[in-house]
This record gives C-alpha cells, structure tokens and sequence, in this order.
C-alpha cells in the first residue's frame, strides 16, 4: 500500500453517514448484491437504509429460518455472502437453524440481528436480546465464525469489514451482529479502511503429496472418496483419478464433485448410494484416499461401510481434527482440496506425479442402481426412479437443490450429475425446508439456469409460505413436491427400527398443487407416467412464474430401510427390550 502523502489527492474519503447505511455501503463495496430477511421494529434502521443503497436487492421472505436458507442458495450460486437481516428476539431465534446449517456446510453469509437500544437493555423492554436477557451474541457464538455487539457507531464501518472478512476466510461460514436500534440510526464519521487479500493456501510437502498420488497409480485395487469439500477440485480430482486408474466414489454430500458418466465413477456411498459401490468395498480396495470428507454418518452407514485400505489410507482435509477421527489412516495431509490435489499431480514433463507410460488397465466401472426397471415403469403409483429420469430429461442442465427426507435419497440415487455446481444438499445439518430455500436463493441469484427445488410433502407444509415470497418477487423457481402424504423416512424408520410406529403421524395426501395456485403460482398434479411429458415440463420452465409439481408416487417404497433405518437399528439395538 502507497503511503498517503497528499491527502488532496484523489481517493477513497472519509464520509459522514447514518450507521446502518455506512455498514451496508460496506457491504456493497464487498460485492455483497442480496440481502434476505424480514423487517421489524428493532432493525427498522437497516432496511431504512436499504432504500439509499441500491446495490443490495431486498428480498422479504415469510420466515427468518427460511432467510437464511434463501442467503445460503444465494452464496452457493454465486461464491458471495448474502445478508440475513431480523429484528431481535424471535427474529434472531427463528434464524438459528438456517444460520447453524451455514455454519456445518461452511458457506459464508453475514447475519444482522436487531437489539433494543442502551438506555433499554436489562429492562425487560420487548425482545431484549442483550447481553442480561435472552443475550444473542453468546447464542449465536456456538454457531457462527463471529458473533458481536456494533456498541459505538464509530466502530460500525470496521465491524462490518471484519465481518465480511471472517465470513470469506480461509474457513468460511455465517457471522452475526447484534445492532442496537441507537446506533444504527446514529450519525458518525466513516474512516475507509482499506483491506489486503489474504495469503494463497500453501501446499504441504509437495514430495509426500506426489508420492501419495503414485501409490494410488500402483495399486491393484485403488479407490478414492470425494466429500463435499472436494468441490473446489473436482478438475484435479478427475485428473487424479485418470492419473491412477482409481474408480472414485462421492459421498451424497459431495454429489457431482465427479462425474457420474465417468467409466471410473463407481457411485454414492451412503445414504441414496449404490450397490455398485458396495461391492467394490466388499472385495476389498488396497490403497484408499478421502477427499474432503467428514465421513459422517451417512456417508458411512453409521460408519459400518470399510472405507479404509487394506495397505494404506490416506485423508486430505482444511480442518485437522478431522484427520483419523473416524477411520484410521495411514498419514493425513491438512490442506484446501485443490492446493493438495494439484500438488499431487505437479513434476515430471507430463505435468503429472510420474510420466511412466499410460495409466495401468483396470475394469471399468460405472455405477449400478437399485431397482433400474423402475427408471422405465409405468406403474401407478409413480416409481421415484421413473420421475426423477423425467424431470433430468426435460431439464438436462437445471441446478438441483434437494431438501432432507426420502426424496433426498431418490435425488441423490437416481438423478445422475455430471457437474459440481449442479446439485446441492445441506446434508451437515439436515434442515427439512434448507432445500426450499437453497433453490430461491440460487434462482434469485442467477436467471441463466434452470432451477430445481426437491423436497417432500412434510417440508412443503413446513415453509409453503415462500412460494408466496417467490411470486411477490418474480422468483421462477421450480419446486418438485414428492408427495406421498407421510414422513416416510420416519415412518419406515419407526417400522424398521421398533415394528411400530406413534399415532398421530400424517397420512393425508393434500392437494399442494392447489396450494400453489392459490398463492398465485403454477401448480401441477402429476399422477400418471403421461404426466411427465418432456415438452409439458420443459414448457413450464418458461412461464416465468414459480412452478409447483405435485407429484404423487408410491409411498410404499423407501431406499432408507438399505441405509439410515439400517443405521439406527444398529444403534438402537442395545435398548429395545
């Protein structure tokens, strides 16, 4: 940075402003362009502010939760953080959720919530939220990168910088500021602070990185597992694996970091997955590398799934208490998933680890599905596999986000995804609504790709107020309803876990077609295999108006029972009688 010598001379300068909107011209200047959330009294200045900063497009949804959902599509299509914006109290309380799923999945978004003013605070004033009442700060402290107070209007422009930095860093994900009505309607004299960038990700002992990518090349039975944090590399990661002949599976976190018409891409494990892959792990692979993965529970069948090698295990992960947590592994390499990747593949005059010859010869791959006569039935009720092969048909190149149930499953099973960018699951926290407003947000963000939202009956019900959201903005947003008018996870759960299941539980299948209509939306009942006609569904897309597909299919079929109720019994078994 050139010292200031000249303080005539043409530059950034010092303004007076109003708080909140100095804050948000932050923000703009950050390239932040969408905010979501709804008003309130306590945050009133904020969206005051909004109006004198035309950068940041307001969208008004009909839940805070949802808010945040929206924000994380909106960062997941575009890379950028989005504001989440509530009043205090319920607001800040009704947002935890969406915010605490930012904060497992690391996407960045940057979360104001409203406070009561100084001379109000510890006075049981409505909605306290400071520091001597429901005290938001620590709340949301357990679930963010940062959690503060904007005490003084003077420190307001610096805090809104430290927040966009914390929220991009080298681990990203959501921050909070609490901001008292006084201060955001104060006036102060904003410094500009100008930020450097932050240093490029260095790469751990490049030798030991390239030795790991030979001895994926010379074994006999290679298998590499790609997580969602792989999705930064999935250029290297295919390099990688044409490299060392490796047959690769994704977890259905990490869904479309790797081909899934590659001849190497054996498929999912886990959760949705395939039996293709359980095959392979049932002879046994030799040298084993994971890519960016949690290896939670379900992409592991409750960890009974044996993804370690019988000679070696290697695991690339940012975050270092991850290494060795939940499988043993022969070394660990702690680093960002593209840095390393590259790092395996760099020397030799080919750009590769070794320029020995073509790759050795394996068998093919490629993934096998469960019951792949159902992807062509003309059963009524509809097969999930018949309508997810429809709706890919009519929408090759549409963007999938998948909300958490059943459909999850069949998304994650049937749908096959050749891009990284082109499905996405918020499975780290598992959200039933998180799909919804993943796909509003990545709509209202990008308008040159199809959007897909897939979700169940019992998560519609749930959030079905958005579509209210989405027509009051012009959101086209394609939301997929499977409809069988139950939980089913949960009820083949209880059925497969203790033979029974509690009374009360949903069996009414509900006209949401109507629904949809009635809030000014295109609704559509899709029954019978004509019902998918690939020019209808393709013609909905171009309404440009949010479109819900009612579709009903038989609600006697689960891929959990292979799965997660799989898991939970053997979890529960010590406590049944």
């Amino acid at each position: 940075m050139q010292p200031i010598t000249d303080l005539d001379a043409p530059g950034p300068r010092a303004y007076d402003a109003n708080v909140a909107r100095a804050m948000l011209q932050v923000f703009a200047r950050r390239g932040v362009r969408m905010a979501f959330g709804i008003p309130g009294g306590l945050i009133s200045s904020v969206f005051d502010a909004l109006v004198d900063v035309p950068e940041i497009r307001l969208v008004m949804t009909r839940h805070e939760g949802m808010a945040a959902f929206c924000a994380l599509g909106h960062s997941v299509a575009t890379g950028t953080p989005a504001l989440v914006l509530t009043t205090s109290g319920p607001g800040i309380t009704n947002a935890l959720t969406g915010v605490a799923a930012a904060f497992v999945e690391q996407i960045p978004l940057i979360f104001i919530g409203g406070e009561v003013s100084g001379n109000a605070a510890s006075r049981a004033a409505m909605q306290d939220s400071s520091s001597n009442a429901v005290d938001s700060v620590a709340m949301m402290r357990t679930v963010t990168r940062w959690s503060s107070r904007v005490d003084n209007a003077a420190g307001a422009a610096g805090a809104a910088e430290q927040a966009i930095r914390m929220a991009t860093g080298p681990r990203p994900g959501p921050v909070f500021l609490s901001l008292p009505i006084d201060v955001g309607t104060s006036r102060t004299r904003i410094a500009p602070v100008l930020v450097g960038e932050p240093d490029a990700p260095q790469a751990p002992d490049p030798a030991f990185c390239r030795d790991v990518a030979r001895r994926l090349r010379r074994a006999k039975r290679p298998l590499i597992v790609a997580g969602n944090g792989a999705r930064s590399a999935a250029k290297e990661l295919r390099q990688l694996a044409e490299y060392a002949a490796s047959p690769v599976t994704t977890t259905g976190h990490g869904k479309g970091v790797f081909p899934e018409r590659h001849p190497l891409h054996l498929g999912v494990t886990g959760f949705g997955g395939h039996p293709s892959v359980r095959a392979y792990l049932a002879a046994g692979p030799d040298v084993v590398c994971i890519v960016g993965s949690r290896l939670g529970d379900m992409a592991t069948g409750s960890w009974s799934l044996p993804l370690v090698g019988s000679e070696a295990t290697f695991q690339i992960d940012r975050d270092p208490w991850l290494i060795g947590r939940t499988y043993p592994v022969t070394a660990g390499i702690v680093g960002d998933a593209r840095t390393v990747l590259h790092a395996m593949l760099a020397g030799g005059s080919s750009g590769t680890p070794a320029s020995g010859g073509p790759p050795p010869l394996r068998e093919a791959a490629g993934i096998r599905y469960t019951a792949e006569d159902s992807v062509t039935s003309s059963d009524v009720p509809l097969k999930p596999g018949r309508v997810f092969a429809a709706l890919q048909d009519a929408y090759p190149n549409a963007f999938w986000a998948t909300d958490q149930g059943e459909h999850c499953g069949y998304a994650i099973h049937y749908l096959r995804i050749d891009e990284p960018e082109q499905f996405r699951t918020m499975m780290g926290f598992a959200s039933m609504g998180s799909g919804i407003g993943l796909a509003i947000g990545a709509r209202a963000a990008q308008k040159q790709r199809t959007v897909i939202g897939v979700c169940g009956d019992g998560g519609f019900a749930m959030h079905a107020g958005e579509v209210l959201t989405c027509v009051e903005h012009g959101i086209d947003v394609i939301l997929v309803i499977i409809n069988d008018g139950r939980w089913n996870m949960v009820n083949h759960g209880f059925s497969s876990v203790y033979g029974r299941a509690p009374q009360g539980m949903p069996s009414h299948v509900a006209d949401l077609a109507g629904v949809a209509r009635s809030f000014g939306a295109v609704g559509v009942r899709i029954e019978r295999p004509e019902d998918l006609d690939r020019e209808r569904l393709r013609a909905l897309a171009g309404l440009g108006r949010p479109v819900v597909l009612d579709i009903r299919i038989d609600p006697s079929l689960a891929l959990s029972v292979e799965s997660r109720s799989a898991a939970l019994k053997d979890c529960a078994v010590e406590v049944l009688p």
